[in-house]
C-alpha cells in the first residue's frame, strides 16, 4: 500500500475520531424543561444529566435574575463538566415562561411563598428521578430563598445547601425605616390594589402590593441567622471578602452560629472576572466535602 493511501487511511481516521467527539459533546448539551407548576403557570430549567453515583444539583439564581445570569452559568457549566447532574431553575415571578430578568421598576405580583413552592416542585422533580441525594445552591437572594424552603417542608432527598454570596438583608436600610414600612405594610392587610415603592435588596425603587413586598421584607438578618441555626441539613457559606453588600460584621455573626462558610479573598458579590474559577474551585470542593456537622450543634 502506498504511502499516499496511508495518509489518506490516516486522516480518515482523525475525521472519524473528530466527528465521534462532536457528537459526544452534543449529547451533554443542555436541555430546557418545561413544567406546568401547580400553580398553573409555565417554569422552565436548565438540565443537564450527570454521572451515575454524583449527588445532583439544584442551582438558584439571584433576585429578578435568571438562570442565564453569569455567575450561575459558569457555576452550571463547571460541576456538570465535572460529572455533577446540574438542574438551574428560573423562577417564574408570576410570569409564565418567564426567560428575562425583570427590572426593579416593574409590578411585582410574586411573593416568597411562591418563590419556596417553585423550589420544591423542582427539588421534588429531581427526587422523582432517581436522584436522593441533592444538594441545593442559592446565589445571593437565591440563598436565602432557599433557607425559606429548608424551613418548611423539604425533600428528604436534601443532603447539603451552599450558599453563595449570601446576603445580609439588612445592611443597606436603616432598621427603623424598615420596621417602619413593614408596620405600614401590615396595616394595608391583603390589599392588592395598592402599590408601594420601596428600596428593597439591589433595588432602590421596588414596585409590589403590600401583601407580595411584605412577604420579603419578613426576612431580618435575625431570621436568617436563626434559620441558619435550625436547619436539619449541612450549610455552608462562599463569601468574597470584597463583597461590598455585606455588613462588615455578617462573617462574623455566621461563623457564631456555627456555620462554615469560605472567603475567597478579593471577590466581590458576584465573583466576576479573575474569582470565577475560584468560585468554581470552591463549589467543587463544597459539594465534594463530607457531611458536616449541622450549623449550631
Amino acid at each position: 500500500m502506498g504511502r499516499t493511501n496511508w495518509q489518506t487511511i490516516i486522516s480518515s481516521i482523525l475525521i472519524a475520531l473528530v466527528w465521534s467527539t462532536v457528537a459526544q459533546a452534543s449529547q451533554q448539551v443542555e436541555t430546557i424543561v418545561e413544567s406546568k407548576l401547580p400553580s398553573g403557570k409555565i417554569a422552565n430549567a436548565e438540565y443537564r444529566q450527570g454521572k451515575p453515583g454524583k449527588p445532583a444539583v439544584l442551582l438558584l439564581h439571584g433576585f429578578l435574575q435568571t438562570r442565564n445570569f453569569s455567575t450561575v452559568a459558569s457555576a452550571t457549566e463547571a460541576l456538570s463538566s465535572a460529572g455533577y447532574t446540574v438542574l438551574a431553575p428560573t423562577l417564574s415571578l408570576g410570569i409564565s415562561g418567564r426567560k428575562m430578568s425583570l427590572p426593579c421598576e416593574a409590578v411585582h405580583t410574586h411573593s416568597l411563598e411562591e418563590d419556596v413552592a417553585e423550589l420544591a416542585f423542582w427539588s421534588d422533580w429531581l427526587a422523582q428521578r432517581g436522584h436522593n441525594r441533592i444538594v441545593l445552591i442559592g446565589h445571593s437572594f437565591g440563598s436565602v430563598q432557599i433557607l425559606s424552603y429548608l424551613g418548611k417542608k423539604p425533600s428528604r432527598a436534601i443532603a447539603k445547601a451552599i450558599l453563595i454570596s449570601l446576603t445580609d438583608v439588612e445592611v443597606k436600610q436603616e432598621a427603623n425605616a424598615r420596621a417602619k414600612l413593614v408596620r405600614n405594610l401590615r396595616e394595608q392587610g391583603g390589599q392588592n390594589k395598592t402599590l408601594f415603592e420601596a428600596e428593597f435588596g439591589h433595588c432602590k425603587k421596588y414596585v409590589a402590593p403590600a401583601p407580595a413586598l411584605l412577604s420579603y421584607l419578613t426576612v431580618t438578618r435575625s431570621s436568617i441567622l436563626d434559620s441558619l441555626a435550625k436547619q436539619s441539613v449541612p450549610i455552608e457559606v462562599i463569601l468574597g471578602s470584597a463583597d461590598d453588600r455585606m455588613g462588615p460584621d455578617w462573617l462574623g455573626k455566621l461563623t457564631a452560629r456555627g456555620v462554615t462558610v469560605r472567603v475567597i479573598d478579593g471577590a466581590n458579590h458576584f465573583f466576576d472576572k479573575q474569582h470565577e474559577f475560584d468560585l468554581q474551585d470552591a463549589l467543587l470542593q463544597a459539594v465534594q466535602a463530607p457531611l458536616a456537622r449541622k450549623p449550631g450543634r
